[in-house]
């Protein structure tokens, strides 16, 4: 009677197998996708106040800085990622990069430099932003997951 262990890899190994059947091609497209969308948000950003949006306040200038190094480092990342990109590098990348996306959520949610003149809308940005704080902290709890299983395996 034969096992059934070597037939059905477990949970896990059907998670890790389905993540690594991306082709290198793929990726290195992804990378460039990236570093190009980042480049356009930092001018966007960096713009924002010149373009007079009635509903950004001058406030931004107080986290810009935040913002600019965290879409910086995004850039950083996804051009080591063409050069350089092993499984557990890439896992470790992903987790600083998730603090950065974090730090500038988290600096935007406490200056909040938005004015919307409707209580709606300020508290569905405020209820939007925190989501995304504990979408970006699910994020970097599951990339440390897949860095420990592969550093196990």
């Amino acid at each position: 009677m034969k096992s059934n262990e070597n037939k059905n890899p477990d949970f896990i190994e059907k998670i890790l197998s389905k993540r690594s059947k991306k082709g290198d091609k793929n990726k290195k497209s992804e990378y460039i996708g990236a570093i190009i969308a980042n480049i356009i948000l930092l001018y966007i950003f960096n713009n924002l106040l010149n373009w007079h949006i009635y509903f950004i306040t001058n406030a931004l200038n107080d986290i810009l800085w935040i913002i600019n190094l965290s879409i910086t480092a995004v850039i950083i990342g996804n051009t080591i990622f063409l050069i350089y990109n092993p499984k557990w590098f890439h896992h470790i990348m992903k987790i600083i990069l998730n603090i950065f996306a974090f730090v500038a959520v988290y600096f935007i949610y406490t200056v909040f430099p938005f004015n919307f003149n409707l209580f709606l809308i300020d508290w569905s940005v405020i209820i939007a932003l925190i989501f995304i704080m504990v979408g970006i902290a699910i994020a970097t709890i599951i990339e440390l997951f897949f860095l420990i299983i592969r550093k196990v395996e």
